[in-house]
């Protein structure tokens, strides 16, 4: 089977093939322009790789938190691809995404941005909802010792695709982005 990764939740977009047991990346830097890179990323990727979309078997996107823009845009171009060519289409956030990439052991996986941090808890292999504090706020929660903070930023798709194995697909219509701080302009 064919599968299709889209992550934009960071500067950086990331599209993953898997055909068969082979993996092909594409990344783009998207310094704030992921809408005038990740159409010709995807677009390349599948061109290099001989596919259409036709043959993709099912799409796995990043659904947040991350880039407000960001992530809205591969959400957005995950659920159109999947809804017009009725291929089924998972989510995972980029904090599972990470911690699911991960070999080692840790409690919490967190993503830094410009003002905060985002973060999930990690109990018996399952995350908590993400969090979002200011970065004085998270290095006091974290400062007790208590937690051992995952911060690696690889992405290891087989990690990944093994780790959804069991999520069930979901109708393209009620993939969303998740978004937890407040948008500055709503402040």
């Amino acid at each position: 089977m064919k599968k299709l990764f889209i992550d934009t939740h960071s500067e950086k977009i990331t599209i993953i093939l898997q055909i068969e047991n082979k993996v092909f990346r594409k990344e783009a830097s998207s310094d704030r322009s992921h809408s005038v890179e990740l159409v010709p990323a995807l677009e390349s990727i599948l061109s290099e790789c001989s596919v259409s979309l036709e043959e993709i078997g099912e799409i796995i996107v990043v659904n947040g938190p991350g880039s407000f823009t960001g992530v809205r845009l591969g959400v957005t171009v995950a659920k159109t691809i999947a809804y017009s060519y009725d291929i089924p289409i998972k989510t995972i956030t980029s904090l599972e995404m990470y911690g699911a990439s991960s070999t080692s052991k840790f409690d919490v996986v967190c993503i830094n941005d410009s003002k905060g941090v985002y973060y999930s808890f990690k109990k018996d292999e399952e995350y908590s909802e993400p969090y979002y504090k200011k970065k004085s706020d998270f290095e006091e929660l974290i400062s007790s010792g208590i937690y051992k903070v995952l911060e690696e930023k690889e992405i290891d798709f087989i990690k990944i695709d093994a780790y959804l194995r069991d999520r069930l697909a979901l109708n393209p219509h009620l993939v969303n982005p998740v978004y937890i701080k407040e948008i500055d302009v709503l402040k």
